[in-house]
């Protein structure tokens, strides 16, 4: 009978990774890297929008101490899409400026354009007609007493003040400009001809940047930053704010009702 080997003579079981293992290992560190790496800009964008909520908020407090200085009334546009005409001295760009006790940041934190000039830290890119990008942000074309759909019709029953707005909490004031195309450099967008939906996100996507805080780009689950008359901001879907012509928080008249008609399903999608 043999006898029995002792321990020591005994082959020593390995005791390090096999190759296995540490593919296993390295598969969940990168895993886990790049779920930290999403979380990390996921924060990131998240900060960027809540600093662009600040910069809208102090835009549109501007606005409202402006309308109290000249009884009522509101800056206006005066940048027009595509090339010629307008004045830029009208303005909100120039008008607010005495109106904000440090200077008003017309370029957001989220916009992304190439169309700044190179003295102002952009890529030079002209627009299409020429020019240059001269601010993010742009007002409700039914606000403004140049571009107004009304000023064609009625002067006299445009929305230019705050004694001609029925529900200021409800109707949206400053908006973004798109980073592209004839409106980049523009201060106003045309509302009045987004149509209904489903298409509307589209036509509006083209005069203002209805996804700029996120969501899917030219649908009604786009998300972007939006100031109100009343003064207060916030990040709202384009759904959440457009239906049709008869059913939006843009047109000063039918802002209030808003809530009530899409409750209703009137114009839904």
């Amino acid at each position: 009978m043999d006898s029995p080997v002792p321990l020591a003579g005994r082959a020593a079981r390995p005791t390090g990774f096999t190759v296995t293992e540490l593919l296993v290992v390295v598969a969940l560190v990168s895993l886990l890297v790049a779920m930290l790496a999403v979380a990390a800009r996921g924060l990131r964008e998240s900060s960027t929008v809540t600093v662009d909520l600040a910069a809208l908020r102090s835009l549109q407090v501007a606005h409202l101490a402006y309308a109290t200085d000249q009884r009522g009334f509101l800056a206006d546009a005066g940048l027009p899409h595509g090339s010629g005409g307008g004045s830029p001295a009208t303005s909100f760009i120039t008008t607010l400026a005495p109106y904000a006790d440090h200077p008003l940041a017309f370029r957001s934190p989220l916009d992304r354009s190439p169309h700044w000039p190179a003295e102002a830290g952009g890529e030079g890119q002209s627009i299409a007609g020429g020019g240059f990008r001269r601010t993010s942000y742009g007002i409700n074309t039914f606000l403004s007493r140049r571009y107004s759909p009304q000023a064609a019709i009625d002067p006299a029953r445009v929305a230019d003040r705050l004694g001609r707005i029925p529900n200021p909490a409800a109707t949206v004031h400053c908006l973004h400009m798109a980073p592209g195309g004839i409106y980049a450099g523009s201060d106003h967008p045309h509302v009045e001809g987004w149509g209904s939906l489903p298409t509307a996100p589209v036509a509006a996507a083209a005069q203002v940047d209805i996804a700029v805080a996120g969501g899917p780009p030219r649908s009604i689950e786009s998300r972007a930053n939006w100031s109100f008359l009343d003064g207060h901001v916030a990040t709202r879907t384009f759904g959440e704010l457009y239906v049709n012509p008869d059913t939006n928080r843009f047109d000063p008249l039918l802002a209030g009702l808003f809530g009530r008609r899409f409750t209703a399903g009137v114009g839904g999608s």
